[in-house]
């Protein structure tokens, strides 16, 4: 079951950067706004991949748990790490196209 929650996590985060890259070819977001709403998201998706690791343990085997929400903080920080990027990215490309203009 982890291998599913790892699967559907990377695929919402390929498909974020999809849609934030997509919508930024288009005019219709900024870059940097998309990097922001990432790393608003990162908190969510990481409890909540955490959450769910949590769930799906087998509290038969005798552990505490602590990998599920070491997995689902990992995730979290990834998620964050990917926001940051596609703000670096952002504003970057904002400095270029006002040093163009100079």
């Amino acid at each position: 079951m982890e291998d599913l929650l790892l699967f559907l996590f990377i695929l919402v985060i390929i498909s974020l950067n999809i849609v934030a890259f997509r919508l930024f070819k288009k005019g219709r977001l900024n870059l940097i706004i998309s990097g922001i709403i990432m790393m608003i998201l990162a908190p969510v998706l990481g409890f909540s991949s955490g959450a769910l690791f949590l769930h799906f343990y087998d509290w038969n085997s005798g552990g505490t748990g602590e990998g599920a929400g070491y997995g689902g903080a990992f995730l979290g920080l990834i998620t964050l790490a990917n926001g940051i990027l596609i703000l670096v990215i952002g504003i970057i490309r904002w400095i270029i196209t006002i040093w163009r203009k100079k």
